[in-house]
């Protein structure tokens, strides 16, 4: 689907997406680098004392080293280590990345879930993007729970395949997927066909 200005999916160039200040400022969560950030993450988890955050190593895939925050004892590491003196060393080879972390996701059978999509940029001015129909959902397997005491289940936060494999319950025949146009066609089913579309034209606007 060739994507024109608005996210309109016409086909052909386009120029940048008028409005696009204007996206809702949860489509993207607060983020924060560390340790470079971590006065600036400090400030803004006290300013909102009760949320919880995630926090992702910059340099590795399939869910390693990602984890979730509640208590910013679980961040005094970045602390002191971004208190060092310079040429000193760091115990923490790797930087992060920390999110607000969105913790009323839409859920699937109660199951959280997120879209990996594809999506070919031909050029920039003008804007020229093409969206690959053929993307997929990857499911947790198990039940969706914002309880603090499940803050450390990575089965039920992180939707990696890498990590969901190893549950108990993880199907191997689908895999814990869905096809994009599966997960539409439930939007559509449960919410009506104006959510779907609106679901739709949203992906595209983020993108």
């Amino acid at each position: 689907v060739g994507l024109g200005a608005g996210g309109d999916p016409s086909g052909g160039a386009a120029s940048p997406i008028e409005g696009i200040e204007k996206l809702p400022p949860e489509w993207v969560p607060s983020t924060y680098a560390l340790p470079s950030d971590y006065a600036l993450f400090v400030e803004e988890f006290r300013r909102i004392p009760n949320s919880t955050w995630i926090a992702k190593p910059t340099g590795k895939a399939q869910g390693r080293g990602i984890f979730l925050v509640s208590k910013l004892q679980q961040l005094k590491k970045w602390s002191t280590a971004s208190q060092k003196a310079p040429g000193e060393e760091s115990p923490f080879l790797e930087p992060y990345i920390i999110s607000r972390y969105i913790n009323d996701p839409l859920l699937v059978g109660g199951k959280k879930f997120d879209m990996r999509l594809y999506v070919l940029v031909t050029n920039y001015r003008p804007l020229k993007v093409y969206l690959y129909k053929a993307g997929f959902c990857r499911f947790c397997v198990e039940q969706y729970s914002d309880d603090v005491a499940e803050i450390d289940n990575i089965f039920v936060h992180l939707t990696n395949v890498a990590i969901q494999k190893h549950a108990e319950d993880y199907n191997e025949h689908h895999g814990g997927k869905w096809a994009i146009l599966d997960l539409m066609l439930f939007i559509e089913g449960t919410h009506g066909k104006a959510a779907s579309d609106k679901l739709a034209a949203d992906m595209e606007a983020v993108i």
